[in-house]
């Protein structure tokens, strides 16, 4: 496959060149200094050494620049922009924003404005024509409602400027411009405007336009069959989910929640969906999913779209149902299991534990027994197909280019022999040896005496007050082990982590059981924010980015990870897309066994560029913010380094000093330690580094997704805005910046900070204290 460049091209101007009229930004509207910007450009540099570097050739270009002019204002043009070299696109896009929303924005000269908007009025096309940068001209074009600039371009490399300025480049006006300044008509004929800036043919002032609007033309390669999947030459969605039936399974959590309202939304001709909810200690299902209704965000636009008819067009749709899918048939009574069988299309398993380390009984629970269940349900169904979300991080600890290929019985460390279904065994073995070790006359002493402390009494302790101190020390121990075990477990096959490893596993009984049944494993990368729907930045949830980008937006400076790996996110909304294909493809059996979901092998972003980004988010917002704490954070950007740099200046070695102020404290009998809270938020920062290392800093995955490409190319041109999987089209810059941080700011940050989230009314769906249809079907289905 042809590389990828990640280079942004803007789109070719519009040829309507009849009607244009060049109007000249210098002199009018504004007086651009291109000293002043490029100095703006190096003071904001990421890092403080490059900073002072650059700053030293800033004075050194400053003292030069009145030779360098004489030499010719093209020359010195040039000279100057070449300051700019090793800066990346993202950080120039950035801060021209920011430089023409708090510098130049005021500036500008109301009588040309208004000269400009009259000209507008009378159909002309408005071209501004500026020295300055795109990256500066843009935000002004935007402002002023102008489609179409010319300004000077750097070449970029890969997203990085290599200092050269692209032709035409448009230099100064020249020594005595500032006699006919002021003029608040700024518009110029073609033939003075070549003049200007040196050129002598038209054509190439014709190709110098470009769009005020952001756009991204990256050339993916084209969408390659492989023998392991299917030929798909067309795939209708809607008719092919049109009088369906779908059962879906885990709608409480955040990729279910917004499948679900897709659905909704994009196939109206749907018969039913029945969701599957457990009952939590308190709360029915039924109740459960009423509160979804009344109070998550993610149904906003099917209330704009029903009004007050929302409740009886769920009534008609959605059916609840109580069970779980760890338990045996589902959960679901008999006679409703068979009721179901008969008449399901589809069962979607979006449910699983996603703790990364967490009680090895919980994980075998969730994400290996479940896929047994699964199994066996759609084995005793009528015609019922299967969709089983699963993770791209399935392949542990390993390099390299991921394919769509399920393989039995995988281990990441090429253990010779691993069997999935002898590992699983020995799981439960190791569960059970566990507890039972839990309930030993030793194992009881040693918690007693730790119950007790030294010296104690048991005379004089309670019975009952200790009976319940020791029964919930067990518990706590049987947990602590279990997960300790799992962890090493998992470690020593390949995996990260425990989530991983089960994931896994529950990927090997679907494989192995369902050979011969119609299921496909959908594996999402790290799923975020969504781009689009159900509305542009919906997050839920502290996902896997969201800690860390909550780090990198504190004091933080250093975040131990490589650079050039790629950090696979995918919005969620496009996980959604490419799930409502498979569903397709699988009811007309033409899918494949295993669909990946993610961008690094089609859309790359990688480690580097996506520090940079969020810390140019962050900037965008503490710019908006009033205080000192807001300024010093403004100045401060987390930048990549090795781990051998991290450890020496940077958390650990912060948390040694701290704990030895600590340390000395206590010997001082000093009650209260003054640096006692920072050690703790430093020992929790390095345990979170620590979780995310595999993600940040090992294992360079590239996961292929031609599988749902390869479905998407296969859509009717009239489905392809609703259903299209196009990784491809993500700009990173605008999802990053604009869409991405601030949903983790409103929906998760205030989580991780123990705030509460915006309060919002419940919607009120006129159901009233009585059951729906649905409900009655539901209840008369539990398992008690």
């Amino acid at each position: 496959m042809p590389e990828i460049s990640s280079n942004r091209t803007e789109c070719p101007a519009p040829s309507s060149a009849g009607n244009r009229a060049y109007w000249r930004v210098e002199g009018s509207l504004l007086e651009l200094s291109a000293l002043r910007q490029v100095g703006f450009f190096i003071w904001h540099t990421q890092s403080y050494t490059e900073r002072w570097r650059r700053r030293a050739g800033m004075l050194l270009k400053t003292l030069l620049w009145p030779l360098s002019y004489l030499a010719g204002r093209t020359f010195a043009t040039r000279l100057l922009y070449t300051l700019l070299r090793g800066l990346t696109r993202d950080r120039l896009d950035s801060l021209g924003e920011e430089y023409f929303e708090y510098f130049l924005k005021a500036r500008l000269q109301k009588k040309a404005v208004d000269a400009l908007r009259d000209a507008q009025n009378n159909g002309q096309q408005i071209v501004l024509v500026g020295q300055s940068l795109d990256h500066v001209l843009r935000p002004l074009a935007q402002h002023l409602g102008v489609e179409l600039f010319v300004a000077n371009r750097m070449e970029f490399r890969d997203g990085v400027a290599t200092g050269r300025l692209l032709s035409p480049v448009i230099r100064s006006r020249g020594p005595f411009a500032w006699i006919v300044s002021g003029d608040a008509d700024g518009r110029v004929t073609e033939a003075t405007l070549l003049s200007q800036l040196g050129l002598r043919e038209p054509g190439q002032l014709a190709s110098a336009p470009q769009e005020s609007r952001r756009s991204v033309t990256l050339n993916p390669p084209a969408v390659v069959p492989f023998e392991s999947a299917p030929r798909v030459d067309r795939l209708n969605v809607r008719r092919a989910l049109a009088g369906k039936h779908i059962l879906l399974i885990g709608v409480t959590g955040f990729i279910g929640k917004v499948w679900l309202v897709e659905l909704l939304e994009q196939i109206p001709d749907i018969a039913k969906i029945t969701l599957l909810i457990r009952r939590n200690r308190t709360t029915t299902a039924q109740r459960r999913f009423e509160k979804i209704v009344e109070e998550n965000p993610t149904l906003d636009g099917l209330q704009k779209q029903y009004g007050t008819r929302l409740g009886d067009f769920l009534r008609q749709k959605i059916e609840v149902v109580e069970g779980d899918v760890s338990h045996p048939g589902l959960g679901l009574e008999e006679n409703l299991r068979t009721r179901l069988s008969r008449s399901l299309d589809l069962v979607v398993n979006s449910a699983g534990l996603t703790d990364f380390n967490p009680d090895l009984r919980d994980a075998v629970s969730s994400n290996v027994e479940s896929a047994e269940h699964l199994v066996n349900f759609i084995r005793a169904s009528d015609h019922a197909a299967l969709m089983h979300l699963s993770t791209c991080y399935v392949v542990g600890m390993r390099d390299g280019r991921v394919c769509e290929e399920l393989q039995d019985n995988y281990a990441p460390a090429g253990v010779k022999n691993f069997d999935a279904e002898r590992e699983i065994g020995s799981l439960r073995e190791t569960i059970l040896r566990i507890e039972e070790r839990s309930e030993s006359p030793e194992l009881a002493r040693a918690l007693r005496r730790q119950a007790l402390g030294r010296g104690a009494d048991e005379s004089r302790v309670a019975a009952g007050e200790l009976d319940g101190v020791l029964k919930r020390n067990r518990s706590r121990w049987v947990k602590n082990k279990l997960v300790r075990v799992g962890m090493r477990r998992a470690q020593y096959l390949g995996w990260p982590n425990t989530y991983t490893f089960t994931k896994s596993l529950g990927e090997s009984v679907l494989a192995q059981r369902g050979r011969d049944l119609p299921i496909a494993i959908v594996r999402p990368s790290i799923v975020e924010s969504s781009q689009y729907t159900p509305f542009s930045g919906w997050n839920e949830g502290i996902n896997t980015s969201g800690p860390l980008s909550y780090l990198l937006g504190t004091n933080f400076r250093q975040l131990p990870s490589n650079a050039k790996k790629c950090l696979d996110v995918i919005p969620v909304d496009m996980v959604c897309r490419g799930m409502t294909l498979i569903a397709a493809a699988l009811i007309e059996r033409k899918n494949a066994r295993l669909y990946q979901l993610a961008t690094s092998g089609i859309n790359p972003c990688d480690m580097g560029r996506s520090i940079e980004l969020t810390g140019l988010a962050h900037r965008k917002h503490y710019r908006t913010q009033q205080g000192i704490e807001h300024w010093l954070k403004l100045k401060f950007e987390t930048i990549p380094v090795s781990k051998q740099r991290y450890e020496r200046l940077s958390i650990p070695m912060q948390k040694a000093v701290v704990s030895g102020i600590n340390r000395a404290a206590e010997k001082l009998h000093i009650k209260k330690s003054p640096l006692a809270k920072a050690e703790r938020d430093l020992t929790r920062a390095e345990k979170l580094i620590e979780l995310y290392e595999p993600f940040i800093l090992h294992n360079e995955h590239v996961f292929e997704c031609e599988n749902a490409r390869l479905l998407s190319a296969a859509l009717p041109e009239d489905e392809r805005s609703a259903f299209a999987f196009e990784p491809e089209a993500i700009d990173w810059w605008e999802y990053w910046i604009n869409v991405h941080v601030p949903a983790l700011r409103r929906w998760c940050y205030p989580l991780m900070e123990g705030r509460p989230l915006e309060s919002r009314p419940p919607r009120d769906l006129g159901w009233g204290p009585e059951p729906s249809a649905a409900a009655a079907v539901a209840h008369s289905g539990e398992n008690r």
